[in-house]
């Protein structure tokens, strides 16, 4: 009967978004790989060691800002889903203010290609938010309704 006790167990909310969480990562992860190596081939043919040092850089943030909102949806799956909202909020916005503030500041380096970083950076971010967003519509997970405590 141990087949019973896993099916007994009952959905919360935190495995939902536990389990979106995985999903968004599973379809993003190769993907974003690719953008990067092909952002880091392209500009370095194009600009060379400075296309090379903007492309890497680029897509090391944009890669970074996307494993720290799936990291923001696991860390906070066990709170309230108002909570859970608002912290992905704000995950959003303070991910836009790290992207504007990584181009900001970099982008008058003699070391590095802007155009490179940006061009990396941004298609990086958009391939990322595509397939997870993709992934979150797909998802089965959020097709239970998960139980409540106390009803």
């Amino acid at each position: 009967m141990s087949g019973s006790n896993d099916a007994a167990k009952a959905v919360t909310h935190e495995l939902v978004v536990q389990r979106l969480a995985g999903e968004m990562f599973r379809a993003a992860a190769w993907a974003a790989l690719g953008t990067f190596v092909l952002g880091v081939v392209v500009s370095t043919v194009i600009w060379g060691t400075a296309g090379l040092i903007g492309s890497l850089i680029g897509g090391a943030i944009a890669i970074a800002s996307s494993l720290v909102t799936l990291l923001l949806m696991r860390k906070t799956a066990a709170l309230d889903p108002m909570f859970v909202m608002v912290a992905a909020l704000g995950g959003f916005t303070g991910k836009l203010m790290v992207l504007l503030l990584a181009v900001i500041l970099l982008r008058n380096q003699q070391w590095l290609e802007p155009k490179a970083l940006g061009i990396t950076l941004v298609a990086t971010v958009l391939v990322t938010s595509w397939l997870e967003a993709r992934a979150s519509k797909r998802s089965r997970s959020q097709m239970v309704v998960p139980a409540s405590q106390g009803t």
